[in-house]
């Protein structure tokens, strides 16, 4: 993977150097034959020299520490030599086009904001350069743009929406490309970590479980002092976190497969909130359900309870003052939709990226796997999770999953 990586960023450079050595070689001769010259344009000339050199040495910087300043400046001194172009050489038609293409190069440099800078100066600046020639003494000097200014016009808007498109498909396969990256990243991750689950279940399991037989025995004895009864209750809830860390990642090592049911929804959420009503009171907290519509999804029990937990249970954790859980359901078109809301400590942009990978946890003793398996859980029945957060605020995560379709 890393030796692909490192061939198309190569790849990548040598395009880089290859652009910059035409684009150099370009300009150069572009100046050595233009028809003004130092003693009859000395202004001109000068403006050219300044542009060129300047675009010459910033892409020779951007190559050199791939800095996204130089590449930014390239872009700006490009824009400014081929506007400039337009008006110090009436005659040559072809500056117009130059002048309307300005925009490929933030397009080939993946440069989004100076893409949008260049072709909304674009957009403005083309049609009103051909209205101000069309209108005035210019028409005389630019005969070729005011002979037929509507034209003109049209046309060079016409390419502005077409390197728009291009713009727009460029950067949605980028983000494609990039998203299907991170999906593969993640898949690996958990085949990793479902691998390590199945060994760490084996080799560590029935060793923990004999000795949470024997503490739970020696819990069981009177004659133990309260110094002695402490250390074996912290033995066992010692024990009971490891379990909780194995039963993670054996969720990931070995998913449910069967026992598939049809499940009503919003009784299975009833359920859950009563299970989870004491560990929430303890904090002051309380659950608020709202059942829109009476819904009903065909998966695991086991799956579905593993979702709804983890959540729910990290929305409390999340709250360090008192209120409530909201847990709200309803249909939208095929989907059931579960919306579970707390009023905790937030997420920031950052860390709402990178939620659910493996590892990943907020929480002091959290094994970051919990969320991982609810986002694998819901990735199997074709559903999403999609969370909105606020820092300081709270966090909504809302859960889509397929709504059963009876059989006629």
């Amino acid at each position: 993977m890393l030796k692909n990586y490192q061939y198309y960023q190569n790849k990548h450079r040598f395009i880089l150097k290859a652009f910059m050595a035409m684009i150099s070689f370009l300009l150069l001769v572009g100046i050595s034959v233009s028809p003004i010259s130092w003693k009859d344009n000395p202004y001109e000339m000068t403006l050219q020299v300044i542009l060129i050199s300047g675009m010459i040495i910033s892409l020779l910087f951007f190559l050199k520490t791939e800095v996204n300043f130089y590449k930014t400046l390239f872009i700006f001194l490009i824009t400014v030599y081929f506007y400039s172009k337009f008006w110090i050489f009436p005659d040559t038609a072809i500056m117009l086009a130059l002048f309307a293409i300005a925009p490929l190069f933030p397009i080939f440099l993946f440069d989004k904001i100076g893409f949008y800078i260049v072709a909304t100066l674009n957009i403005i600046l083309g049609p009103a350069s051909i209205l101000i020639i069309s209108k005035t003494d210019l028409q005389h000097t630019y005969e070729y743009v005011a002979l037929d200014s509507f034209g003109n016009t049209l046309n060079f808007f016409a390419i502005q929406i077409i390197l728009v498109f291009v713009f727009i498909g460029t950067n949605n396969r980028m983000e494609s490309n990039n998203a299907f990256h991170k999906e593969i990243q993640q898949a690996k991750q958990l085949n990793s970590v479902g691998q390590l689950a199945a060994t760490i279940a084996h080799e560590i399991r029935n060793p923990i479980t004999v000795v949470k037989g024997f503490a739970q025995l020696l819990d069981q004895e009177k004659e133990l002092n309260e110094t002695e009864k402490f250390y074996v209750q912290t033995m066992l809830t010692e024990l009971e976190y490891t379990q909780v860390i194995i039963n993670d990642y054996l969720s990931l090592a070995k998913p449910q497969t069967d026992n598939v049911q049809v499940i009503p929804l919003n009784d299975e959420i009833q359920k859950i909130s009563d299970l989870l009503t004491s560990f929430a009171n303890n904090r002051n907290i309380g659950f608020l359900l709202d059942f829109r519509d009476d819904l009903h999804i065909n998966m695991n029990p086991i799956e579905l309870k593993q979702i709804l937990v983890n959540i729910m249970k990290n929305g409390i954790e999340s709250m360090n003052k008192p209120g409530f859980i909201k847990v709200e359901t309803e249909q939208e078109r095929t989907m059931a939709k579960i919306r579970i809301t707390d009023t905790g400590i937030g997420l920031s942009k950052d860390q709402l990226e990178i939620l659910g990978t493996p590892f990943y946890s907020l929480k002091d003793r959290g094994t970051g796997i919990g969320l991982t398996v609810c986002y694998s859980i819901v990735q199997k029945y074709k559903g999403k999770i999609v969370v909105q957060s606020e820092v300081n605020k709270g966090t909504s995560f809302t859960i889509y999953l397929p709504l059963y379709k009876e059989i006629d």
